[in-house]
């Protein structure tokens, strides 16, 4: 596919900003958003910024991420068989694979980072919204935000008794759901806001050896939260929630080549016996750290996560400037079993366990908000420790690869506005990071002696100067041109996998992967019509040094090259009628791998060179006496694109088709008491398609195959007070 150049989107987007509006009398109601950590409204952002409220969370059940993210044009997310999720926007994002990499995406839940790619599967309920940050954020995010970030807002209490309670059924796949929340107005100063979910879900895949549907998992979560309004108008929030997570089985199906051209809609499969040596287990100690692997069968493929995240928020006004504290600590215990190989060939189980604690800490100081010169800066520490064991019972063999990484990295930041004239301005942003990452690995590879285990250990240490310089210009009373140019970089990461031999990893040069670097051109145009607004951004990355992971014949391959993505991203909402409105996204990009060979496939994976997201919506309290009625309809299209690594003959089945699904939502609340009852179906057409995939080891060549969710019909009835 062959994309306009930028110069033509650039003036394609100069027409759209000076074209006149329909002439309708609609009030737009404001979309207010904090990605530039100060309220204001989304029409004032320069950049691609894509918002899901409260009301579209919950029109189609997006209480997790990959259905977050599933909803965002010109973004993927998928899981590798290990639950590992993978997260892409403009197609760059951390790969399965890669977990002792961080996220070229970051996640920010109440401002605070996640440093860990399996923290995007914590719960996600009770928010307020979720903002897609799309572009390098390198100034006022920093972590690892090269091609954007992912910024959750929860629910705080407020100053009157509300709350909600819901329960949901899914007949399709036998799954249950309860959440519920209440705010609590303890004083005039101080109030609580308790929120918990449950989940009960049922599988999809038929794994004919152990007779169970796959993935079954249970999942619950508990969240506190309190706000302070002192006598001196400081604003103090504090939040802690728990998490838990357990999954019987995976989504993957397991099919040998000879049987198939591509995924062919096959939903069940029957696993061979686990490897000998799984059924001993393995208890052993080397340079002072104990290996602990339990026996591993066919059941227990699954995974278990815990997480406990805490943070604390001081507002405090200094005359018209406010300083913000922001602290956060989080940990995670997430052990997992898979099997990597198919029905044939070398037979592998696979054990991950790790622990993982993190403590951060920002102050900001912000200043008063449409002044000649308004500006953020602050300074940000952030701590974190990480033991990581990927372990492989393989036939009669063991292998296994052990990480400790401890990290420190502290930055100073700032972010400034200048009105150059009254329709002119000018936003620069910097930050600057000094990050220290020290490593010791233990591994012993599947061709060594088993009693030859071996250690190293590296260290590194990076200073990186980071920013921003956007213009922006009032070409209109309602249109806003802007653009900028960033700079942003992701530290090295620690490359783990499955070590065939030591020298693997011993041997080598170091145990960190490159810095990757990234250097992002943007140019947009936000337009305020009577009815409604259009947002179009065109933009341009250049990627050095991808930090990539990927699966080929059963190994875990770490490498790193060189990206372009470019592309256009338009987001619009209008209203049609008094009831009817309309949201539209859609992305189109290229992404290439800048270093492919003659002859080699340089499309990257996780980049489908069109997407698209609409929803109609019909809302209205007069077709039915006392009840408002809500229908919403969404069309959620993503065209043919790669699930994993796309060079060599061997991958060839790792391309999927273009997949189109539908999704609606029919509700009646019944203004009186605020009883609600919803409908909601997902995947109407039953899209029979996979969302990762790779080869395995065997005579064959087989694959493994992530199924995604069919089609789904749920009921849901809540009460709000």
């Amino acid at each position: 596919m062959k994309l306009p150049s930028l110069n033509s989107m650039a003036s394609a987007l100069v027409v759209m900003s000076v074209a006149a509006p329909a002439a309708y009398a609609f009030e737009l109601e404001e979309v207010v958003v904090t990605v530039n950590k100060r309220e204001e409204s989304l029409l004032d952002v320069a950049g691609s910024v894509s918002v899901m409220g409260a009301e579209t969370l919950s029109d189609f059940k997006l209480d997790d991420m990959d259905a977050v993210i599933d909803f965002v044009p010109n973004a993927t997310f998928n899981a590798a068989p290990s639950g590992t999720p993978v997260l892409a926007i403009r197609g760059i994002g951390t790969r399965a694979g890669g977990a002792m990499l961080e996220q070229d995406v970051g996640l920010f839940v109440d401002g605070v980072w996640a440093g860990r790619n399996n923290q995007l599967q914590a719960a996600m309920f009770d928010l307020d919204r979720i903002e897609v940050l799309k572009g390098t954020q390198a100034s006022l995010y920093g972590r690892n935000t090269l091609v954007g970030a992912v910024s959750a807002t929860t629910r705080k209490p407020g100053d009157t008794l509300e709350g909600y309670l819901s329960l949901g059924y899914e007949f399709e796949y036998d799954s249950s759901t309860l959440e519920g929340a209440i705010s609590i107005p303890v004083t005039d100063q101080f109030s609580l806001r308790l929120a918990a979910m449950y989940e009960d879900a049922g599988g999809w895949v038929e794994n004919q050896g152990v007779n169970r549907d796959e993935a079954q998992s249970e999942n619950s979560a508990f969240r506190l939260t309190g706000v302070y309004n002192t006598d001196n108008d400081w604003v103090i929030t504090a939040k802690a929630q728990v998490t838990s997570q357990e999954r019987e089985g995976n989504s993957f199906v397991r099919l040998l080549e000879g049987s198939f051209s591509e995924y062919d809609g096959t939903d069940e499969f029957t696993p061979a016996p686990p490897p000998a040596s799984a059924a001993l287990g393995y208890d052993e100690v080397a340079f002072g750290t104990r290996f602990q692997v339990p026996v591993l069968t066919n059941e227990d493929i699954g995974s278990e996560r815990d997480f406990n995240d805490f943070s604390l928020q001081i507002d405090i006004p200094i005359g018209d400037h406010t300083l913000t504290s922001v602290s956060g600590y989080s940990d995670m215990d997430y052990q997992s079993v898979f099997d990597p190989s198919i029905l044939s060939g070398p037979r592998v189980v696979t054990w991950y366990d790790e622990d993982y604690e993190q403590f951060s800490q920002e102050l900001r100081l912000t200043s008063p908000a449409g002044e000649a010169f308004d500006y953020i800066v602050g300074l940000y520490y952030v701590t974190q420790d990480i033991d990581r064991l990927n372990f492989q019972y393989l036939n009669d063999d063991k292998r296994f690869w052990y990480g400790e990484q401890q990290m420190d990295a502290a930055s100073v930041f700032g972010s400034g506005t200048w009105s150059l004239s009254d329709t002119l301005r000018l936003i620069v942003g910097a930050r600057y990071t000094d990050e220290e990452k020290e490593a010791d690995i233990i591994v012993l590879g599947s061709n060594e002696d088993p009693d030859l285990i071996e250690a190293a250990s590296d260290r590194v240490d990076e200073q990186t100067l980071d920013g921003s310089i956007t213009f922006e210009w009032d070409a209109t009373d309602t249109a806003l041109v802007f653009a900028g140019i960033a700079k942003g970089s992701k530290k090295p990461g620690l490359a783990s996998g499955n070590p065939v031999n030591n020298a693997d990893f011993v041997g080598a040069e170091s145990l960190f992967i490159p810095l990757e670097k990234i250097v992002t051109l943007e140019a947009g145009v936000k337009y305020e019509l009577e009815n409604g607004y259009i947002n179009a951004t065109i933009f341009n990355m250049d990627i050095s040094d991808f930090q990539n992971a990927s699966f080929t014949n059963g190994n875990l391959l770490i490498s790193s090259f060189d990206v372009t993505s470019q592309g256009i991203e338009v987001d619009a909402f209008m209203h049609l009628s008094d009831e009817f409105s309309l949201t539209v996204g859609l992305g189109v990009m290229e992404v290439e791998n800048d270093d492919a060979g003659p002859g080699q496939n340089a499309e990257v994976s996780g980049a489908p060179e069109f997407s698209l997201n609409s929803t109609l919506t019909y809302e209205s309290e007069g077709l039915i006496k006392g009840f408002a009625s809500r229908v919403s309809l969404n069309l959620n299209h993503k065209s043919a694109h790669w699930l994993n690594a796309t060079s060599g003959a061997a991958n060839r089945y790792n391309e999927i088709d273009a997949v189109t699904l539908l999704n609606t939502n029919l509700s009646l609340t019944h203004l009186d008491s605020g009883f609600k009852v919803a409908l909601i179906a997902k995947n109407l057409t039953d899209e029979e398609y996979a969302d990762f995939s790779y080869n395995a080891p065997g005579r064959n060549n087989d694959y493994m195959y992530s199924v995604a969710h069919g089609r789904t019909f749920g009921l849901e009835a809540s009460y709000s007070f």
